[in-house]
């Protein structure tokens, strides 16, 4: 699989793998800002997609932003948003970690949080993937409403991949604080800075991504 790819996608389902090869990279932060970018240009592509189909969000949009034309500026913001939840997330470990007597380097910080962005951020883009998909197809927003709204398998797998990436989401930023800190796993200062950073991407998220 193609590097930066390969952090994007690994880590959500080899997490231990993918950081143990992240250690061994010659230029860690570059490798994690590929990976980073990819996910940011899976998000532009499906927000392109919806655009292009008339979509508007089936979520509450919480931006001063039009349903018709959320897709639209989606498109352009998304980039910079994605870069932007990167910097704070990682901003927000090297601050913590640095109470520790061991104090990391930034950028060894930085790559090992870019990755569990990418990877978080990828399992969340699934969903609005199909979705898009689904809508290229020739079906209409209504019926996919009607059945994601409908108890059953769609509404299940629908639900359940935003639950999961949720959920991985914490624990790939427990294994970047500790990727970052070289501390022993399950350490619960790293349990909850890892907490606090997928909150910061969890509340990024729900504000701006549709």
């Amino acid at each position: 699989m193609m590097r930066f790819a390969f952090y994007a996608v690994a880590p959500a389902v080899f997490p231990f793998r993918a950081f143990k090869r992240l250690a061994a990279e010659p230029r860690p932060l570059r490798a994690a800002g590929r990976a980073v970018g990819f996910v940011g240009l899976l998000y532009f592509l499906t927000s392109a997609v919806m655009a292009m189909v008339g979509a508007v969000p089936m979520a509450t949009v919480l931006l001063l932003i039009r349903p018709e034309n959320y897709y639209f500026w989606q498109m352009f913001f998304i980039l910079p948003w994605v870069l932007l939840v990167w910097v704070l997330v990682s901003g927000l470990i090297h601050i913590l970690e640095k109470r520790e007597r061991a104090r990391p380097a930034f950028e060894r910080t930085a790559a090992a949080a870019g990755v569990a962005l990418a990877a978080s951020l990828f399992v969340a883009w699934v969903p609005s993937c199909l979705a898009a998909f689904l809508l290229t197809l020739g079906m209409s927003q209504q019926e996919l409403v009607d059945v994601l709204s409908s108890p059953g398998g769609a509404q299940v797998l629908y639900v359940g991949l935003y639950l999961i990436a949720a959920v991985e989401s914490v624990w790939l930023f427990v294994l970047a604080a500790e990727h970052g800190h070289h501390a022993k796993a399950g350490r619960p200062r790293q349990v909850l800075i890892g907490g606090l950073a997928a909150a910061v991407l969890a509340g990024a998220f729900v504000l701006f991504v549709r």
